[in-house]
């Protein structure tokens, strides 16, 4: 008789491993299949008919931004005038202020004064002002009502100036053209200077107010439109 020839003995886990290697290495290699972006938004064609009217790439000048902005609101009632000022601050640098445009912003807030009577009108969800106004010795009742007003931006807060001893004075301040800015969580503050009706030299003299203000926050660029109107870049 002839000698036979002994098969090897493998473990089971281990003719599972060959198995799975040897499928691994016939499976095809996958191919890279690119994702098809979003097509970009479509615009209006008033937007694209004014858009038209700016330069891409340019940096006007501040007085030639502010015509242009007025020329290509296309908005049927009188538009506001917005800037939109992008900022880079130092490390821990909150950006965050007030000041007096002198010309106001085109509208004039309601202010209130708190006192005891507009707490419970608060709780309830009654708020009838755009901005209020406290003593230091309110803000411990105030308290009870911050998760109302602080979503809202309504919370009287001492680095905005809306908490004083004489919140008559600053109610005043306020109706003369007192605004404050805060910037988002991107270093931008956006800002409404004005109407689209008015002179370009109330428009400057609002901006040049503003852009001072936030002259400590390093502005990077400066872009200015109407309210339903393409955006301007501004040389500063």
């Amino acid at each position: 008789m002839g000698t036979q020839r002994v098969r090897e003995y493998k473990e089971p886990e281990e003719i599972k491993k060959q198995e799975v290697k040897k499928e691994k290495e016939e499976a095809p290699t996958p191919t890279h299949i690119e994702k098809s972006s979003r097509p970009p938004k479509s615009r209006g064609k008033k937007w694209q008919g004014t858009s038209s009217m700016i330069e891409k790439g340019k940096l006007y000048p501040l007085s030639e931004a502010i015509e242009l902005a007025k020329r290509t609101s296309y908005s049927k009632f009188d538009g506001k005038i917005e800037v939109h000022i992008k900022l880079n601050p130092k490390k821990g640098q909150v950006i965050r202020g007030s000041l007096v445009l002198p010309h106001g912003a085109g509208k004039e807030p309601k202010v209130a004064i708190f006192n005891p009577d507009l707490l419970s009108q608060i709780q309830k969800g009654k708020i009838d002002f755009d901005i209020l106004l406290a003593r230091p010795k309110d803000m411990p009742i105030l308290a009870k009502v911050a998760k109302i007003l602080g979503p809202r931006g309504l919370m009287p807060n001492p680095k905005s100036g809306t908490v004083s001893e004489h919140p008559e004075e600053v109610a005043e301040k306020i109706k003369s053209g007192l605004i404050e800015f805060k910037g988002d969580p991107q270093n931008n503050i956006h800002q409404i200077i004005g109407r689209v009706s008015w002179e370009t030299k109330r428009l400057d003299e609002n901006f040049q107010a503003l852009y001072n203000a936030v002259r400590p926050y390093n502005p990077e660029s400066v872009t200015i439109c109407a309210t339903m109107g393409p955006g301007i870049r501004v040389k500063v």
